[in-house]
């Protein structure tokens, strides 16, 4: 008989409970009566699994995002706007995930970027009984779901780290149904709850941190349209530091006369590109249409994200930040000086490679990245889309961005200052300079900015309290 190469899935072992056996159906039927599976029905409508071995995070995400039916704002493929893996790339580079897998902290920060509401707790500041109330709470809702991030070895499983969705609590028999989105290698099993929690309450090698729970919920407003923070960069925990910690320090010891002179202490001393930690968004989609048409809903998208560009730009903060940097000889080492043709073209190379299905870049295909198009909306306001010409297998990957020509667009100007306006009142409170504080305090007031872009800072203030709570 000849040797067949691979792995064809796990045997279940114990204290696992195949879903699918009659004991596994008893203690769903018992659990169902009990009122302890009403999330249950959403989470296995939208049950899938992983693209990759590493990808057991990216893929109990997705599941529960699409559970709770969040719109991701962008297409997935065709017109179908959907979360996938694919999609999930905003704190961790494809690749990297690919390789390493991701960690409890970059988990949360997707959720967050991707428009869910993620209370993370790691096991270390709880306890079985708390986990045990929070589970029995989301099993019992429809509208909140819970990522378990955990050990497979207390569970007599091969493996180690592994992430994947709770989808329902018995009570009586206190057992708690993992939905393991590694399906070829496990089926969805029930364990008992004190089991997954030592799984639970372990410590991540990688992070030195304790691993945790996750509830995940839907948030009423939309996700960010125009700015997001990335983990992407090496120093990001430097920045995230800075910001929470390093920030006030730097303004309190700072000889000011003007808010000219805060504006060059902060970039004198920021760790880094300000442009490599705050990023703008953009949308990537593949077409055969190299005419740049949008659709309605990509243009509304389109409209509404140059709506929140000119907002920033009228503020008084990037009216003065932008009127310094003009009138200094040289750029402050914080901004970055790439052009609008580089960054869509980094876009459209990671549009090609996951749009063909890959996850690496090329090293050739930014050069072909060139203004095509430009477009505009029933109202006047401009919109550009911008096309890689080199095209993929079934057409050309297109990047759309705001109203502008080809040049810096979003410029680093309104990268610093929407991460300016991000800013705690309290950090400028520590301005020795009492006029100067005053001032500056009036420039990053937030209850004064127009709606959409009040937005848009909450949405990064948001992200920036997360990696700060995150400390790995």
């Amino acid at each position: 008989m000849a040797a067949v190469a691979g792995l064809y899935r796990r045997v279940l072992p114990l204290p696992g409970i195949d879903f699918t056996c009659r004991e596994g159906k008893e203690i769903f039927r018992e659990a169902l009566e009990d009122g302890t599976m009403e999330g249950f029905f959403k989470l296995i409508a939208h049950f899938q699994t992983q693209a990759e071995p590493a990808f057991c995070g990216l893929a109990s995400l997705s599941m529960v995002l699409n559970s709770l039916s969040i719109d991701p704002g962008r297409k997935w493929k065709g017109p179908w706007r959907w979360f996938d893996e694919s999609m999930l790339d905003c704190c961790e580079p494809l690749e990297k995930v690919k390789t390493d897998g991701i960690s409890f902290a970059k988990v949360t920060c997707l959720g967050e970027c991707s428009g869910a509401r993620v209370e993370a707790v790691r096991a270390s500041e709880s306890s079985l009984e708390d986990f045990r109330s929070v589970v029995k709470k989301c099993c019992s809702s429809e509208d909140e779901h819970l990522i378990a991030s955990y050990n497979r070895q207390p569970l007599k499983q091969t493996g180690t780290g592994h992430f994947s969705p709770i989808g329902g609590y018995h009570e009586r028999r206190d057992m708690a149904l993992i939905l393991d989105v590694a399906r070829f290698k496990y089926p969805p099993h029930w364990v008992p709850l004190n089991v997954l929690w030592d799984a639970v309450n372990t410590v991540d090698v990688s992070t030195g941190k304790s691993r945790g729970f996750m509830v995940v919920t839907k948030r009423s407003e939309p996700p960010s349209l125009l700015f997001t923070s990335s983990c992407k960069v090496e120093n990001w925990r430097d920045v995230s530091r800075f910001l929470s910690q390093e920030l006030r320090v730097v303004v309190r010891n700072a000889k000011v006369t003007s808010v000219e002179d805060v504006f060059s202490a902060i970039l004198e001393t920021f760790p880094g590109k300000v442009t490599g930690f705050v990023k703008w968004i953009v949308e990537v989609r593949r077409s055969n249409d190299e005419s740049g048409k949008l659709d309605n809903d990509e243009m509304q998208r389109l409209t509404l994200k140059t709506n929140v560009l000119n907002q920033l730009r009228s503020t008084d903060m990037y009216k003065r930040l932008a009127g310094w940097l003009k009138s200094t000889p040289s750029c402050p080492c914080a901004l970055s000086e790439k052009s609008l043709t580089d960054e869509v073209g980094e876009a459209s190379c990671q549009g090609k490679s996951l749009l063909c299905g890959g996850l690496h870049k090329s090293k050739s295909c930014a050069s072909c990245v060139s203004c095509k198009r430009m477009t505009r909306t029933t109202d006047g306001q401009g919109a550009g889309v911008l096309i890689g010409d080199g095209g993929v297998k079934d057409g050309n990957v297109q990047v759309i961005v705001p109203t502008g020509s080809c040049e810096l667009h979003p410029t680093p100007v309104d990268v610093v200052t929407v991460l300016l306006l991000a800013q705690p009142s309290e950090t400028w409170s520590e301005i020795p300079n009492s006029e100067v504080r005053l001032e500056f305090v009036n420039l990053g007031a937030t209850d004064k900015l127009p709606d959409l872009l009040q937005l848009e800072v909450v949405h990064l203030q948001r992200q920036l309290r997360v990696l700060n709570c995150s400390d790995e």
